[in-house]
């Protein structure tokens, strides 16, 4: 994090760039908004990275607020304009990032690369849906040697391919692959192959393909050059860029010994887009057959490969309804045209990617909330466990805290809190900043009122929480001490502990068969042999074959024990 003051004019500015992480920082801007506010001009502080404000900050900036003092607050991203603002704090939103440019309908592909490049043409072009485009490969090979590209291609792809003969004609839905020996070159809707002298000592050169479709498709030419040694191929990136045509370069990474000439490319600044192997197929798959807002399924199964490839996010095992909904959603708010823009957006930009991580992170909640269960728990579960000398219980997909806390909060009223152990998890490290603050807004009072006394809890909601002047509410630190917010993620992480109580609720439904098993799978080696698995009301044992490990407690309530 870095933390700037300007003075001028009788307006003081602190600008904030970075999430603040460490005690360090939050004490260094706490000391700097107290030195902003300390005279009687007007204060603005501008969060241009944060997506979360630690409890201490947001507090300081509160009583600021509340003291009567000139502060206007700015924020980057939407994620904390609106947490701030759920909690009485005014927050002006910035511009975000700008918006790449449009790409046109792609006319032609051409496909460079040298060693190690085989296999990475293979998977991008099996996975290419039939369009109304030419595609043309071209492959370092040895001239005696014989190219069995097309063969290959011929049974993982609906294009046609062939090894053009001279002034063969070029028709959109055909691979045209460079033979051995001889440079391929497109002009005047016809294929030339000749034998001039090599380029970069290369017969057949990418350079020459690329200079030639770039001069015949101008911006509807897209260019991927991928692993390989050499010079080949960086001219001929930068003449399609220069003629308006789009350049993707493989991410050199990924090419172990062989990324010489990504990297030059990379180096001499010849491309649009930088992608791994997965990223290129998405990108050109969607470019092809994307250009709507509904994709197909094999499109958005290329989307979630990428998106795992470049984020290390795994989103393969949710239910697709889910996932259309929420992707026809995010291109409408980040007013993208179709399904390729917006995937192009987020896998190259990861202010993107974090709108789409947000979305697709659930975050529906309330104190109490489904007061029924919480009352089984309160009245037959909880006093069953206290005969434990220590209990450990996990809310797993606890998003913003408040079914953490309110377990806490039954856990306090029974006496039994101090020798509980309430781990929290989600896989989103936002919302899990956001419930580790414990502070909520004072727009949730009634619900949670509510609630509480169908729970039946002696105390009334307002006794578990306190009210800062209506600003807010906040949950006791002693009651924040015993919970342990923790990153997990349901999808790809192990067993971390043994349970006397699992509460994990509307979160299997967004998932997919097979994931759904692989989490009751999970659940069954994290449950104590006497302990307890809630889970959502629109969930039960079949879901995931959930009736292999457990069976029913109070089946209509939807908890379950081992059979």
């Amino acid at each position: 994090m870095n933390v700037s003051l300007q003075e001028q004019d009788h307006l003081s500015k602190i600008s904030v760039l970075g999430q603040v992480d460490s005690p360090d920082e939050w004490q260094e801007l706490i000391a700097a908004c107290a030195r902003c506010t300390a005279g009687p001009d007007a204060c603005e502080i501008y969060f241009f990275d944060a997506y979360t404000l630690p409890g201490e900050v947001i507090e300081a900036l509160a009583a600021h607020v509340r003291a009567g003092h000139k502060l206007k607050l700015y924020a980057c991203e939407s994620f904390l304009v609106h947490s701030l603002a759920r909690l009485g704090l005014s927050v002006h939103p910035l511009p975000g990032h700008a918006r790449q440019p449009g790409l046109n309908e792609v006319a032609a592909l051409a496909i460079g690369g040298s060693a190690e490049s085989l296999s990475r043409i293979l998977y991008i072009v099996e996975r290419l849906p039939v369009g109304q485009v030419a595609i043309f490969i071209v492959q370092h090979i040895l001239e005696d040697q014989r190219n069995l590209l097309d063969d290959l291609l011929r049974v993982r792809t609906e294009y046609e391919v062939v090894m053009p003969t001279q002034l063969m004609p070029v028709r959109p839905g055909t691979i045209y692959i460079a033979p051995p020996g001889h440079h391929m070159k497109v002009a005047n809707g016809l294929v030339y192959l000749t034998r001039d002298r090599k380029v970069q000592f290369a017969r057949p050169a990418i350079n020459l393909l690329f200079q030639s479709v770039a001069a015949e498709y101008g911006n509807r030419a897209v260019g991927v050059l991928l692993c390989g040694y050499g010079q080949d191929g960086v001219e001929g990136c930068a003449e399609m860029r220069r003629k308006e045509g789009c350049v993707l370069v493989e991410e050199g990474d990924e090419c172990d010994n062989a990324q010489v000439l990504p990297d030059a490319a990379r180096t001499a600044g010849a491309y649009d887009y930088l992608l791994d192997v997965r990223g290129l197929a998405c990108f050109l798959g969607c470019l092809i057959g994307g250009r709507t807002s509904q994709p197909s399924p094999d499109l958005l199964e290329l989307f979630l490969e990428a998106l795992h490839s470049r984020y290390g996010y795994d989103f393969r095992g949710y239910q697709h309804g889910t996932l259309e909904r929420r992707v026809d959603k995010l291109i409408r708010l980040m007013g993208e045209r179709d399904f390729f823009d917006f995937q192009r957006e987020v896998l190259t930009d990861a202010t993107a990617f974090q709108h789409f991580f947000m979305e697709m992170s659930i975050n529906v909640t309330s104190f109490f909330r489904h007061p029924e269960q919480f009352r089984l728990l309160r009245e037959e579960v909880l006093p069953y466990l206290e005969t434990f000398p220590l209990i450990k219980i996990w809310s797993a997909g606890c998003a913003t805290g408040e079914e953490a806390y309110s377990l806490a909060f039954l856990m306090d009223e029974l006496g039994i809190l101090d020798k509980t152990y309430l781990f929290a998890t989600d896989m989103n490290p936002h919302v899990l900043r956001q419930a580790e603050a414990g502070l909520f807004p004072v727009s949730c009072l009634n619900e949670s009122r509510e609630n509480c006394r169908q729970v039946g809890c002696k105390r009334g909601f307002d006794d578990f929480v306190e009210n800062v002047e209506g600003m807010y509410l906040r949950v006791p630190e002693r009651i924040r001490r015993r919970i342990l917010f923790h990153h997990h993620s349901l999808v790809h992480d192990g067993v971390f502990n043994e349970f006397q109580l699992i509460v994990c609720r509307n979160v299997l439904i967004y998932f997919a068969p097979p994931l759904q098993q692989k989490v009751m799978e999970r659940f069954a080696n994290s449950l104590h042999r006497d302990g307890f698995l809630m889970l959502g009301p629109s969930e039960s044992l079949d879901t995931g074959e959930g009736g292999r490990w457990f069976a029913a407690y109070r089946g209509k309530l939807k908890v379950y024990r081992w059979r």
